[in-house]
């Protein structure tokens, strides 16, 4: 961070962009009222006196026309005499007198979030969106893990349909009924649980829907032409969860793996007397024990997701084709479903040169409206994964603890890498032979395959010449894409390669920390602790930690970025207590519980091939060096217990 003074700064610099003025509650005002630049004005306004801006608990102040964030002003913070405070990548551009990337001027502010947009649940932020992601998969828990305390996950892909475009234009919100189509309760356990147990998370309340219209109506740019649907807004419960979500719940008699579910090398910290003792107290949901199989993906092979592909290319003839975005919402029932058929786009949203995508699919996080994503309007340009960074580090935190935000950006950076690699891959002159192997395959091949599959027959010389060629392809794009399966097939090229060049590694070890009893886990979260003075007294207890820990995913995966970096720098490489090192190579997993560790190989610089350690293990004198070796960097201590 660097601290400057506000005179030193370029007044246009400060000033929001032109596409903002309608938009920042106070900006007029502020014009009309301020002749000058008055910086003792400005700091009045940070205690609060002599506000220009409508908004008096907003994070931002407005100024003849500027725009400053509390938090960056430094009244008598600083011995310079400095007036604000910047990082440094903004300092680096507002020193050279151009426009910084992340700073209104550039088109990047996104306004506070009203009470309105505040605390509502899943299904009420669905029912106020533009647009609805494809699927929302709640997975209930225990008595003794409240949802508070889980952490969210990805699986498959996501996929954002526009709602029927016959009727987002002129009205909001959709039918209740819908919600059955984007949210599916799945529930595992001895019992179905209560409806009223889901109220927390799922219901649906009628006043806080018209309330968040109104203001969405009032304030958003995308919402001015929408109007309001009195009749299903007067359909909506008081405070329920929607029938069309409560009747298609699923419940599956099996609980022999919800210990499972949250498996990890320690125990875990919730299961403690301590914990269950806190959790008595706490505002959490009880549930009957719940579990998912295969929660590490062990057994899921590179066939087994070969499979699931051919699976969505195979044709079936006798299938009949449905135009969705022809049909009514209807609903069927059978002796085993509650099927709910809504009408919606028929092809997925553009994903790409659309910035009011993510605005309109996160209200709650865009409430003005503002703030797009590839906004060719933006003086300064902003790559996608550049602002993705930088609103999941936004100072409120609302990016990071959202519950699909990052899930939904991370798998439209997947799916952008997916495709400029298959770009790249198909831009070459080899490719062309290729695609006309590809272009042959018919539904007998893909069927033949499959088969294979089924009976754990991989026989690759049997395959067509076409079939193979195809998962060549999809194996090669996918080897690019963070967190695919053929990802981590080139991870373990690259230890192969390693080992080609440096040996056999000396070392594996494993790093797993404890971030939910680390101070500086919880201090990376926004927790004020003071980390000098700390005693378990002023500690949230264990169940408050674990809920923390869960909702900041970013603070606690830069914890963890710290501490794993801090660890290699002061006491594996270098003069480190494993002595020199010439190589290491290590891989991020997460636990079944969501929190992260890191397996490591380490290669020691010594000179000794595996065929001489074991020929000179036989002298004494080796062996009881190497012994003392290993006893001085290896150490057991169960203080912790």
């Amino acid at each position: 961070m660097h601290n400057v003074l506000l005179s030193n700064i370029n007044d246009t610099l400060l000033k929001p962009h032109q596409n903002l003025y309608e938009m920042i509650p106070g900006i007029r005002s502020a014009n009309a009222q301020d002749t000058d630049f008055d910086e003792e004005v400005i700091f009045s306004n940070k205690q609060g006196c002599h506000e220009t801006t409508t908004h008096k608990n907003s994070t931002y102040l407005i100024s003849n026309g500027r725009i400053l964030y509390r938090d960056g002003l430094l009244q008598g913070e600083s011995s310079s005499g400095a007036d604000c405070r910047m990082c440094h990548e903004c300092w680096l551009a507002v020193s050279k007198g151009k426009i910084s990337k992340f700073s209104p001027v550039n088109g990047m502010w996104i306004g506070d979030v009203p009470d309105q947009l505040k605390g509502l649940t899943i299904p009420e932020q669905k029912l106020i969106s533009l647009y609805r992601h494809n699927s929302c998969i709640i997975k209930l828990h225990s008595p003794w893990h409240s949802p508070s305390t889980a952490h969210p996950a990805l699986k498959g892909n996501c996929i954002t349909f526009p709602q029927n475009l016959s009727n987002i234009a002129t009205s909001l919100p959709p039918s209740p009924n819908e919600l059955s189509a984007s949210i599916k309760i799945i529930f595992i356990g001895s019992s179905k649980p209560a409806r009223h147990h889901l109220r927390k998370i799922l219901s649906v309340r009628r006043q806080r829907i018209l309330d968040a219209l109104i203001w969405l109506k009032e304030n958003n740019v995308l919402y001015r032409h929408i109007s309001l649907d009195k009749h299903i807004i007067a359909s909506l419960p008081d405070d329920d969860v929607p029938e069309s979500i409560w009747e298609t719940l699923d419940h599956i008699l099996d609980d022999k793996n919800a210990h499972a579910e949250r498996e990890g090398y320690t125990e875990d910290p919730l299961t403690s007397d301590q914990a269950m003792s806190e959790k008595a107290t706490s505002d959490f949901i009880p549930l009957n024990p719940s579990g998912v199989l295969d929660v590490n993906g062990a057994t899921v092979s590179v066939e087994d997701i070969n499979n699931q592909m051919l699976q969505k290319l195979r044709i079936d003839a006798n299938k009949p084709s449905v135009n969705l975005s022809e049909t009514n919402a209807i609903s069927a029932t059978s002796d085993d479903d509650l099927i709910h058929m809504v009408p919606r786009g028929s092809a997925p949203t553009n994903e790409y040169n659309n910035p009011t995508l993510l605005l309109g699919l996160y209200p709650t996080l865009f409430p003005y409206g503002t703030g797009a994503l590839e906004d060719a309007s933006r003086p300064a340009k902003i790559s996608f994964k550049k602002q993705i960074q930088y609103l999941l580090s936004y100072n409120d935190r609302r990016f990071e603890e959202h519950h699909s935000f990052i899930f939904i950006v991370f798998n439209m950076l997947q799916r952008r890498e997916a495709c400029l690699h298959a770009r790249l891959m198909t831009s070459k002159p080899f490719f062309s032979k290729t695609a006309d192997q590809i272009a042959s395959l018919n539904a007998d091949d893909i069927k033949q395959v499959l088969n294979g599959f089924e009976k754990n027959k991989i026989n690759t010389s049997s395959r067509s010449p076409q079939v193979n060629a195809l998962l060549s392809q999809v194996k090669a794009v996918g080897e690019k894409v963070m967190g695919s399966a053929q990802s981590r097939s080139m991870l373990r090229n690259q230890i192969h390669g390693l080992i080609f060049n440096q040996g056999l590694p000396s070392i594996f070890l494993t790093i797993n920390p404890a971030d939910i009893n680390s101070r500086v886990a919880l201090y990376f979260a926004g927790i004020d602790l003071d980390l000098d003075a700390i005693t378990p007294s002023n500690l949230p207890s264990t169940y408050q930690r674990a809920e923390i820990i869960a909702s900041h995913p970013v603070s606690t995966a830069k914890f963890f970025h710290r501490l794993i970096t801090t660890v290699l720098e002061t006491m594996i490489l270098g003069e480190g207590v494993l002595g020199p090192v010439k190589g290491y190579y290590g891989t991020v997993e997460s636990q079944g519980r969501g929190s992260l560790h890191l397996h490591m190989l380490i290669w020691l610089d010594h000179k000794y091939t595996p065929s001489q350690l074991r020929e000179n293990i036989k002298d004494e004198q080796f062996r009881n060096n190497l012994r003392d070796y290993l006893e001085d960097i290896i150490s057991e201590d169960l203080d912790y217990l």
